[in-house]
């Protein structure tokens, strides 16, 4: 790219990531960015509605570009959401949004409900929701399915009629959220809280509606596509898994060190201690749902210590602290120290501060870290926690995610305690560790899909996978699924490990690693090797006499390096230059590296 290329480039993106950017701006900048060079991955993303939803594409592509990824759209035909999906499915899309329109399900539907019975109100909404089913069966294979729910069109006349209009709108997202539900690949976007942020008066377009079905203006399509985004962990690009507050003016109001424990600004009942408890409340449920809080505060540890012990108000106390910097320190470099503790990256990080001197710091020093300011008006503080909290919950929650907070005050209890025993291998007997291994299991594709992608450290080819693209593998008859679960005597630490093997496919005698990765909670105990001789079974009694393995290197899995020569695999050549090792092992002669503390209950 020249040097004025760039220049445009980044000028371009500077203007999409303005939050007061014209959509003829947007439009423009989009423009500049489709003709650069500029290396990115490309997503492909297609919508189907029955409405038209050409500029929704738009802000669409506008969130990509700012995600460092370029999104290829594909419009489906008017209303014909089978249709759409098998095309979008024949042609390998990664996304794909269903939107259906609630007054479009038939013309003028809203104005119709009143005047018909409960036969006629039901016949359409039970039509579209068949051909609905049928296109989510076939869309099993598609990496992320977002099925977006509807809301009411006049919102007078849904409140009339003795709220015939409202029931049937509340009915049919119940059956959409239930749909979702079914599919392990399909995630629900709620669209009525978005209409109420943005206003009815600034979402919707009567002359356009009736015009040519475009019934959204543009700032209602721009909060949408930002909800996708976050739905889709910016198209496959993040993974946030920890939430690191402030104290002084973040998790209370004042400074605790002038005001004392019980008189800074927290209590339900008085503005603005009110907002800050109700904000409380929403990184409680967060914390419950399995992000993991920390505090990086500049202060005395003992004066933020008495506020969680002794103010009555606080929601947030020490058992939903996972970590903790409190001092005089720099932010950026608590920070790096929190991610080292929690052994996770700081891509994975959110950092909210209500200093902007404090923003500023991280955001310069750790740019991989996702920073928020407390808004200088208070009472729009809970809305930017909605919008951390659709981060950091993107992709739904699995029942293993939730809890994380106890499971990772169980690895530093395992670590205090091995140091009272003579040996590693003493101290791993005495943990009486049980793991069981799964194959295929489809009720657990949440969990994989969650494993797959946040999973760095111990990850041999780092594989990211969508649900669609698990469950297509657990339905191949040459793939296996492996997950595996961790018990011990300190804890029961849920599905900590995904493996997946196929067909090699330029070897018919053999069987390639496609991914093994664990949870850096478990590693170190023997885990690891604890599921191979199943693995080399399975590929036995299927006539294969090898097995294939490789590590490719990224920034994050220099640990896992040797992994394959530790295990007893046979190193076949070392990728030529870039890092990758590439291993090979007889299926009938193999001696895998022992492990026979850890109980294997194989099914």
């Amino acid at each position: 790219m020249t040097a004025a290329a760039l220049v445009a480039h980044d000028a371009a993106l500077a203007v999409l990531r303005r939050s007061d950017a014209s959509m003829a701006e947007v439009m423009a900048a989009i423009t500049t960015l489709d003709r650069s060079d500029a290396p990115g991955r490309t997503h492909t993303f297609g919508i189907a509605s029955n409405i038209t939803l050409d500029l929704l594409g738009t802000y669409v592509r506008r969130y990509g570009y700012v995600a460092g990824v370029r999104v290829e759209l594909l419009n489906g035909s008017y209303d014909d959401v089978l249709g759409d999906v098998q095309r979008f499915v024949a042609a390998g899309v990664d996304t794909v949004l269903i939107a259906p329109f609630f007054d479009n399900l038939q013309p003028a539907w809203e104005s119709q409900l009143p005047a018909l019975d409960a036969t006629a109100r039901h016949a359409p909404v039970a039509d579209y929701l068949a051909r609905l089913e049928l296109a989510l069966i076939h869309a099993q294979g598609v990496g992320t399915v977002l099925l977006a729910g509807s809301h009411p069109w006049h919102s007078q006349t849904a409140a009339l009629a003795d709220g015939v209009v409202a029931a049937a709108v509340h009915d049919f997202n119940a059956a959409l959220h239930a749909m979702a539900h079914r599919h392990a690949n399909v995630r629900y976007l709620d669209t009525q809280s978005l209409l109420m942020q943005v206003g009815a008066a600034q979402a919707l377009d009567a002359r356009f509606y009736h015009r040519s079905k475009a019934p959204y203006r543009a700032a209602f399509l721009n909060l949408w596509a930002r909800q996708i985004d976050a739905a889709t962990r910016s198209f496959g690009s993040v993974f946030y898994k920890v939430l690191v507050l402030d104290c002084d003016n973040t998790l209370w109001g004042g400074i605790v060190g002038e005001e004392g424990a019980l008189g800074v600004a927290l209590d339900p009942y008085n503005y603005p201690g009110n907002v800050y408890w109700a904000v409380q409340q929403m990184v409680r449920t967060l914390e419950q749902h399995g992000t993991l809080l920390c505090l990086c505060s500049k202060n005395n540890p003992q004066d933020v210590q008495d506020v969680l012990d002794t103010n009555p108000h606080m929601v947030l106390r020490d058992a939903h602290i996972v970590a903790r910097q409190v001092n005089w320190d720099d932010k950026p470099s608590n920070l790096r120290r929190l991610a080292q503790a929690l052994n996770v990256g700081l891509e994975s990080m959110v950092f909210v501060d209500d200093s902007a001197f404090e923003i500023s710091a991280v955001r310069e020093q750790l740019p991989q870290v996702r920073t928020f300011q407390v808004p200088a008006r208070l009472t729009d503080y809970p809305a930017v926690i909605q919008e951390i909290s659709a981060l950091l919950m993107a992709g739904g929650v699995s029942a293993e995610s939730r809890a994380k907070t106890l499971q990772y005050r169980v690895v530093a209890q395992a670590q205090a305690e091995q140091a009272e025993f003579a040996s590693h291998e003493d101290y791993l007997r005495s943990l009486q560790l049980r793991v069981r291994l799964y194959r295929n299991a489809r009720e657990q594709i949440t969990r994989i899909v969650e494993l797959v992608n946040k999973s760095n450290q111990f990850n041999m080819t780092t594989q990211r996978l969508q649900a669609g693209e698990v469950q297509r593998l657990m339905d191949s008859p040459t793939a296996t699924v492996y997950s595996f679960a961790v018990h011990d005597r300190l804890a029961d630490h849920g599905i900590t490990g995904v493996l997946i093997t196929d067909d090699a496919p330029d070897a018919p005698d053999a069987v390639q690693v496609h991914s093994f990765l664990m949870s850096c909670r478990v590693l170190g105990r023997g885990v690891e090797f604890s599921v191979w001789n199943a693995v080399r079974n399975d590929a036995r009694s299927r006539g294969k006499r090898m097995l294939h393995a490789a590590y490719l290197p990224t920034a994050k899995n220099a640990q896992a390096l040797d992994f394959f020569d530790r295990l007893g695999f046979t190193r076949t050549d070392d990728g030529g230059g870039d890092g990758s090792r590439h291993y090979q092992a007889e299926v009938d002669t193999v001696h895998f590296a022992d492990s026979n503390w850890v109980e294997l209950n194989d099914g």
